[in-house]
């Protein structure tokens, strides 16, 4: 799940930075380059008392999803988390316990996994999920609610055939036959096969168009933020082509950043998109320096005058792609020997400024990047902030819903740094 981020500026000259990664939970204060929605709220804490919420007692109708697990679950007075949506679409007043500032006005979107069964089928993992948009309006005090399933071509097939119709992160559909699984590779090869699922992120373009995002480029959808519709596919208008990009891109009132990993010559493609256009174009190109494939790129960071595109030894792996059952690892590998780095690109000129060889490293999310500066306004480094896993590729399998449903009582999960 993501929320929205905005872009500040700092001033600084453009010149070859030095560059230090710091791999860590939080950022250095008053350095930011992106500020969330949480942040934003703290400024105003003294405004803004604490307020708790529960679901209200009017809600829209509803329309359900089927039998199966639906949480939450009771299970010896503790509640399950990581439970299917009991409705495909709700929307109601949520009851306030103390005040919400009459000041705070507007829409708050997310969306991750929220449905994970088929009828009496039930998923593996925690990104297989068919994707639940939730919206939470403030106006004047009142504060509404709702969630919404992003019709992709997925979870339509899906709901349709009652039967998983495309390659999930750790799905795949059960051929009929040998000719049927011949068929489903090839459809792999050209994309046909992966899902749509947007499951991973929102963003609000310049223009005021909103999309809901994925790995896949097919899982790019376009939503009405007001009533959570799903308005369409998004589709760009070149001829860049790929089949996956970044899931997490930086998106600014004028553009709109992400990365096309490149599956056939190793390395990644530098894309930006301006507001009221469709179109991708390359700002540049960085070729993996390690591995026989590109290391796997959920996120990256942006600073001002550069990108940041991280190198990991956690590479995308075609033979595990391809089988019907997933690894532990499921469709990467783990190549510690290959290296690990940050390459560093000029985004005036989409040149190559720096490539930093780092000790190997396993990360979902960037947090945080910026320039520093000296007393004469010349950038002396830059620093990217990120939540990094020790280099421990386990944390993958450990976000099987198995895991996280766990009754223990205990944080299933290992700390990060």
């Amino acid at each position: 799940m993501t929320s929205t981020l905005f872009l500040s500026s700092l001033r600084s000259t453009a010149s070859p930075p030095n560059c230090r990664f710091h791999m860590s939970s939080s950022s250095r204060s008053g350095r930011p380059s992106f500020d969330s929605f949480d942040t934003i709220c703290r400024r105003r804490r003294r405004a803004w008392e604490s307020a708790k919420a529960s679901v209200g007692v009017e809600p829209r109708p509803t329309v359900s999803v089927g039998p199966a697990e639906t949480g939450p679950v009771d299970c010896g007075g503790k509640l399950s988390a990581w439970t299917s949506i009991r409705q495909e679409r709700w929307e109601g007043k949520l009851v306030v316990e103390g005040d919400v500032p009459r000041w705070l006005s507007g829409t708050y979107l997310r969306n991750g996994p929220g449905l994970w069964h088929i009828d009496d089928y039930n998923f593996r993992h925690l990104f297989d999920g068919y994707a639940t948009l939730v919206r939470v309006y403030f106006e004047q005090g009142r504060v509404m609610a709702s969630h919404r399933q992003v019709e992709s071509e997925a979870y339509k097939a899906a709901m349709k055939n009652r039967r998983l119709c495309y390659r999930e992160f750790s799905e795949a559909p059960k051929p009929a036959s040998f000719l049927a699984y011949v068929g489903e590779v090839a459809s792999l090869f050209s994309g046909a096969s992966l899902t749509d699922n947007s499951n991973t992120g929102v963003v609000r373009l310049g223009d005021g168009r909103v999309l809901c995002l994925t790995e896949t480029i097919k899982g790019s959808i376009q939503i009405d933020p007001d009533t959570l519709e799903t308005i369409g596919k998004f589709v760009y208008e070149d001829n860049l082509g790929g089949l996956i990009h970044s899931a997490h891109p930086i998106v600014t009132e004028s553009e709109f950043l992400t990365l096309l990993p490149d599956l056939v010559r190793p390395g990644y493609l530098v894309v930006t998109m301006k507001p009221a256009s469709n179109e991708r174009r390359v700002m540049g190109r960085v070729n993996c320096r390690g591995g026989a494939a590109p290391g796997w790129v959920h996120s990256f960071a942006v600073t001002d005058r550069y990108v940041v595109v991280p190198e990991m030894p956690l590479r995308y792996c075609v033979h595990n792609l391809l089988r019907a059952e997933p690894t532990p690892l499921y469709k990467f590998e783990w190549h510690p020997e290959s290296g690990s780095y940050m390459h560093v690109m000029s985004r005036a000129t989409g040149k190559i400024v720096a490539s930093v060889e780092v000790p190997p490293f396993v990360t979902f999310h960037f947090i945080n990047a910026y320039e520093e500066v000296d007393e004469d306004g010349r950038i002396t480094g830059i620093v990217a902030d990120c939540c990094e896993h020790n280099a421990d590729t386990s944390i993958l399998d450990l976000l099987r819903l198995q895991n996280l449903r766990s009754f223990a009582g205990l944080d299933e999960l290992p700390d990060a740094r």
